[in-house]
């Protein structure tokens, strides 16, 4: 999910294990905890082809034994060696930010990574001052590394919760896990736990925080557990939709639109083409309107042995179609993530959000992305609709 999610989730964390012992403190180191396992990102600084950045984000930093033997790592070196285990955090995060400024040379890159180096700096210089107060009680190791365990292993949950999926049997299998229960973004996991995370800045009585945290990690589990039920809902009127629409299918994939868990969208792949279609939980009847797609695949077959196609069609998990663009260049688009504006925008050209085109030219494979023109699509409209549609009207689809 998003970064945000990730520290307060961590923060949450590490106030449940650390908190009784170091107090806000803990707030800080959860945050980082629940922060390292994204730090994987720091590989596009090296890499030359955004398809690449797909098969290192939620890699090998996501998996269970990262879990396992990182936490323990961590929890010796949270225990001996803070300053280096900041050190090493903010370092990351800085090799990142210069990596923007060197990939794009501007003033604002620029300025944003000296700033960030300065400052990095400053704190190292803090870091390790000898002179520095010393933690009264003063966590175990045992303690610090339950601590990052928990907030890594949180981490990757609720990241296998998204489309996205995540690679969590790495480095052994490279499958991805993706339950598609909730979005990338949706605020009612994230704010009770930011919510709480604020609120315990405020008291120190261990017995309060022990409330407040609580509560705000039963409220986001709580939500969580009502998305796969909302999800159970959309699968059973998806299926009968389909039946009473005699389309013959294979297997289909549901998904929620952005920022919510009312209103569905569903991805349905048949023996020759795909199929999709958008519902809400507080739809009055189950009658869908279903989009045919194409599918197409045949058109990759002389291009099945280049790696970047590969790697398209493995992220897709087999759910993408090929597009013949003429002038010899073919569009894949993944169709795990939906269409621009859910659908609800009309018919449009190229409605595809995640695409990416190959063609040969002068003799040499070469594969780009296409980002969606946001210029092209009212995003007031889009969201005037995606909410109107989330609470059951239909008279919005066209």
């Amino acid at each position: 999910m998003d970064s945000l999610t990730q520290a307060v989730l961590g923060a949450a964390c590490g106030e449940a294990a650390l908190g009784r012992k170091i107090g806000n403190k803990a707030l800080i180191w959860g945050a980082i905890a629940g922060t390292i396992p994204d730090l994987d990102v720091v590989a596009q600084t090296f890499l030359n082809h955004p398809v690449d950045e797909l098969i290192y984000h939620r890699g090998l930093t996501h998996s269970i034994l990262f879990t396992v033997v990182g936490s323990v790592i961590l929890g010796w070196m949270g225990r001996h060696a803070r300053p280096w285990l900041l050190t090493l955090f903010y370092m990351t995060i800085l090799v990142f930010v210069a990596g923007f400024a060197i990939k794009d040379p501007s003033i604002l890159n620029i300025s944003i990574a000296g700033v960030f180096a300065g400052v990095g700096g400053l704190l190292s210089r803090r870091w390790f001052d000898k002179n520095r107060p010393v933690w009264e009680n003063e966590p175990s190791v045992t303690e610090w590394s339950a601590m990052f365990f928990f907030a890594i292993l949180t981490h990757w949950l609720i990241d296998a919760c998204t489309s996205y999926g995540t690679q969590i049997f790495e480095p052994f299998s490279s499958y991805r896990i993706s339950f598609n229960n909730i979005a990338i973004v949706d605020p009612l996991y994230t704010l009770p736990l930011l919510f709480a995370v604020i609120a315990l800045r405020f008291y120190k009585n261990v017995r309060v925080r022990t409330i407040l945290n609580w509560t705000g990690l039963a409220l986001s589990t709580g939500y969580m557990a009502f998305t796969f039920y909302a999800k159970s809902l959309a699968n059973e009127a998806f299926a009968d939709s389909l039946k009473e629409q005699n389309i013959e299918y294979q297997e289909y994939i549901s998904y929620p639109t952005m920022f919510n868990t009312l209103l569905w969208q569903v991805t349905v792949r048949s023996k020759d083409a795909y199929y999709y279609g958008i519902y809400s939980i507080m739809d009055k009847d189950n009658n869908i309107k279903f989009r045919k797609l194409p599918y197409n695949h045949e058109l990759l077959d002389k291009y099945k042995d280049e790696r970047y196609v590969k790697i398209l069609t493995w992220f897709a998990q087999d759910y993408y179609n090929v597009e013949d663009k003429g002038d010899g260049v073919l569009q894949i688009s993944n169709l795990r993530f939906g269409l621009l504006g859910f659908g609800l925008m009309g018919e449009m050209e190229d409605p595809y959000l995640f695409k990416y085109r190959i063609a040969v030219k002068d003799g040499k494979f070469e594969c780009w992305p296409i980002y969606p023109d946001l210029k092209e699509i009212k995003m007031g409209e889009v969201f005037s609709a995606l909410w109107k549609r989330m609470w059951g009207n239909k008279l919005i689809e066209n």
